[in-house]
């Protein structure tokens, strides 16, 4: 087929979104479609051009364009200013993509990047099949979560639920909606937001996955070692992360356990708040500040000593991190939101109730006490573990996903709509 991608960000990076584009790229290739993929110009052209004229990918053509300059000085900054150059890109880009589909004629439209429900897309108005996502952001951070923390974050939260509310009620999200032959969602959040948008046929999918080589990385990292229990957090130190929550925990748990640690990946605007919390806690000398590790073999290296990842985010869209350590055979602890949530099971990790923080830190207490004292069990969740990323979470189950969308889609443009298949 030839296929258009709506990719505002997209590199060959391992992770993240411009990874997550990629991934969809070189699936796309070599199942032989032919592919036009809409990049951002002003951060992409020239590292992707630099890589393609080193790397022959046949069947593979990338259109860039960007904003005029005035925009992209005064609102290419992280944050809202960014939210609102994106959504403009993707307005101009209804114009580019009727016009490219003109030239070309494509078989069907594929929206990537960005990956958030309440964003509209660029390529919805082509009158082809239509494929949106996988897409998230749809989760909040609970209220009794929300209650406890600083103002200041409690102000970033208010803000970032009041934008995504305006941004739903938009017509061009609607409009989006609208077209969408299969909407796919990363969460059960994301896919509720979909329905209530008006999607017709809504899926749930992971945002992304790992490929064979990485999975093989992960499995030449040691089972978890014996000796003292090390849980790890590995994120950027954000407070809608939960670290903060993970250090309360291990705190109770730790009372019984004082040749234990809890060992925290990475740096952040909230380390500061998380190191008052270990203070208060009586424990600082069991939580260990790594801060940014020189290389990504130094964070793997710490994630072979440890146990168990704690990662309770108050909303992530899917959680990398997550998927890593399972693939690594480490159980996770995470909350019952978002992402992690539809990565874990009770047989590879620890789910606590999101109701309120006093009762999720106690649950994810209990666990850390019982896995540590029972390493048969942990051994028997780090097998599951490694087993289910291996089902669920490879870019050839992701990409044999898509690939059913797509092949769905063009049958239900022609009026006979197969029944879902999740």
């Amino acid at each position: 087929m030839k296929i258009l991608l709506s990719t505002y960000t997209c590199l060959p990076r391992p992770q993240s979104e411009p990874g997550n584009a990629w991934r969809v790229i070189t699936h796309a290739l070599d199942q032989r479609h032919e592919v036009w993929a809409i990049i951002e110009q002003s951060e992409h052209q020239r590292p992707l051009t630099e890589y393609l004229a080193e790397h022959t990918m046949p069947g593979f053509h990338p259109v860039f364009f960007q904003l005029p300059a005035v925009l992209i000085k005064s609102l290419r900054t992280a944050g809202m200013r960014h939210a609102v150059y994106y959504h403009l890109w993707q307005q101009k880009l209804l114009k580019i993509a009727y016009e490219l589909h003109t030239r070309v004629g494509f078989d069907l439209a594929h929206h990537v990047t960005f990956g958030r429900c309440w964003s509209p897309s660029g390529v919805r108005n082509l009158d082809i099949p239509f494929i949106w996502g996988p897409v998230g952001a749809a989760e909040s951070a609970p209220p009794a979560f929300l209650a406890e923390l600083p103002l200041r974050e409690r102000r970033f939260e208010w803000i970032r639920d009041h934008v995504r509310s305006f941004a739903l009620k938009s017509r061009a999200l609607r409009d989006t909606a609208a077209a969408a032959t299969i909407g796919i969602g990363v969460t059960r959040e994301s896919c509720a937001a979909l329905r209530d948008l008006g999607v017709g046929r809504v899926e749930q999918l992971p945002q992304t996955a790992l490929t064979y080589e990485e999975i093989a990385r992960f499995d030449r990292l040691s089972a978890p070692p014996n000796g003292s229990f090390r849980a790890i957090c590995v994120g950027r130190l954000l407070h809608w992360k939960g670290f903060h929550l993970a250090i309360r925990a291990f705190q109770i748990f730790a009372r019984k356990k004082p040749e234990a640690e809890l060992w925290i990946i990475n740096d952040g605007p909230f380390r500061g708040e998380l190191e008052k919390i270990a203070a208060q806690t009586g424990r600082a000398s069991q939580v260990r500040f790594f801060g940014v590790l020189p290389n990504y073999n130094d964070v793997l290296e710490k994630l072979a000593q440890s146990h168990v990842l704690m990662h309770p985010a108050l909303h992530e869209g899917f959680g990398n991190v997550c998927l890593e350590a399972m693939a690594a055979g480490r159980p996770v602890i995470c909350l019952d939101i978002g992402g992690p949530a539809s990565q874990v099971t009770a047989e590879t990790g620890y789910i606590a109730p999101a109701t309120t923080p006093e009762e999720a830190v106690a649950s994810m207490a209990s666990f850390l006490a019982m896995i540590a004292d029972d390493r048969a069990l942990l051994a028997r969740m780090s097998a599951k573990a490694k087993a289910r990323v291996r089902e669920k979470f490879t870019m050839s189950a992701m990409g044999k996903a898509i690939d059913s969308f797509y092949q769905d889609a063009l049958v239900m443009r022609r009026g006979t709509a197969p029944a879902s298949r999740r």
